[in-house]
C-alpha cells in the first residue's frame, strides 16, 4: 500500500489551483467543480465545497484540517520560505528548529489548510 493523493474541500477551486501552481504543484486537471494537482507522484484533488445532503456534513464543516498539516519536505527550509515571501505568499509561522529534528514552518491555503515546509536537522544531545 501507499498513500498517493488527498481530497480537500474548497471555496473556489480555481482559486486554490492558482495558489498551488504558484507554490510549484501541476496542473493535472481542472473544472469548474474540481482540480487536481500535483506535487511529483502526490495529487491533490481540490473540490469545490457542496451543499447536496449526501456531501454537506463533510464538506461544509466549519473545522476543516483542523489538527492536519501537509508536509512538503524541501532542501533548505529558510530559501523556500524566502522564495515564498518573495513570490507574495505570507506564511503563518517563521522557519524554527523542533526538538523532533525538523526546522519547518507552515504556510496556510486559501482555505486555512496547513502545510507544513520541512527539512531534517540535527539537535544537539541533551545530557
Amino acid at each position: 500500500m501507499r498513500i498517493t493523493s488527498l481530497l480537500l474541500w474548497v471555496q473556489e477551486n480555481r482559486l486554490s489551483t492558482k495558489f498551488y501552481k504558484k507554490l510549484g504543484f501541476d496542473v493535472v486537471r481542472s473544472t469548474d467543480d474540481h482540480s487536481v494537482v500535483a506535487l511529483n507522484s502526490f495529487e491533490i484533488t481540490l473540490v469545490n465545497i457542496r451543499d447536496e445532503d449526501k456531501f454537506a456534513r463533510d464538506s461544509m464543516s466549519g473545522d476543516k484540517g483542523k489538527g492536519m498539516y501537509v508536509y512538503i519536505r524541501v532542501e533548505d527550509v529558510d530559501s523556500k520560505y524566502k522564495e515564498l515571501i518573495n513570490l507574495g505568499f505570507r506564511p503563518t509561522t517563521e522557519p524554527k528548529d523542533w526538538q523532533w529534528g525538523n526546522r519547518e514552518f507552515i504556510l496556510k491555503d486559501p482555505d486555512g489548510y496547513k502545510l507544513c515546509f520541512w527539512q531534517p536537522v540535527k539537535i544537539a544531545e541533551h545530557g
